[in-house]
């Protein structure tokens, strides 16, 4: 039997997932606190800026999901309330209708150069308590981690995830279950 309790106790000291998280709610919390006078939320800023940077041709929904290392319909629910405010404009491409752009409006970037200073501001008083040396060794650390996340296969094999089973279709399912249940069957 599993004690539940020691597992949680050894994930807690030692897994660095936890120890990831966990700086990111406590940062995210700090960010959030300083940029509150600007009306948006660090990963909001984050998302305008990600925006921004690529451009006045926009950025198709996936690349920019595949920059920010998120889910394509997380992003899109993010995007959703930047776009409402008139931060960024969604719209098709006129190559491929199922293909969404974004752009970020000139409401946007002002948006950006109103929040920056306190982002600035935060950023300063993070590398100072950290020591730059420190700040810049997280940071390159944090970039080998993100880079690692994102290519599994790299990892050696013993330390990539397992796959999962592929799916059964329903129906090759119900027929399956139901050959268990009669009683020829046992």
């Amino acid at each position: 039997m599993i004690d539940f309790a020691r597992a949680s106790e050894i994930i807690a000291s030692q897994c660095a997932l936890v120890r990831v998280r966990r700086a990111s709610r406590a940062l995210t919390r700090l960010y959030d606190e300083a940029l509150r006078p600007s009306g948006l939320q660090a990963t909001q800023l984050t998302m305008l800026v990600a925006v921004a940077t690529c451009g006045d041709g926009g950025v198709k929904l996936g690349a920019l999901a595949d920059g920010l290392v998120m889910d394509r319909t997380t992003l899109t629910r993010n995007l959703a309330p930047l776009e409402r405010a008139g931060l960024l404009r969604v719209a098709r491409a006129p190559d491929d209708a199922r293909v969404r752009l974004i752009f970020l409006t000139r409401q946007g970037e002002r948006a950006i150069e109103a929040a920056f200073p306190l982002w600035e501001r935060t950023q300063k008083h993070v590398r100072e308590r950290l020591g730059p040396s420190k700040a810049d060794a997280l940071r390159e650390e944090l970039g080998r981690v993100v880079a690692l996340a994102a290519r599994p296969e790299k990892a050696p094999a013993s330390e990539r995830p397992a796959k999962a089973p592929a799916r059964e279709r329903p129906a090759r399912l119900a027929k399956r279950k139901a050959k268990r249940r009669s009683p020829e069957a046992r």
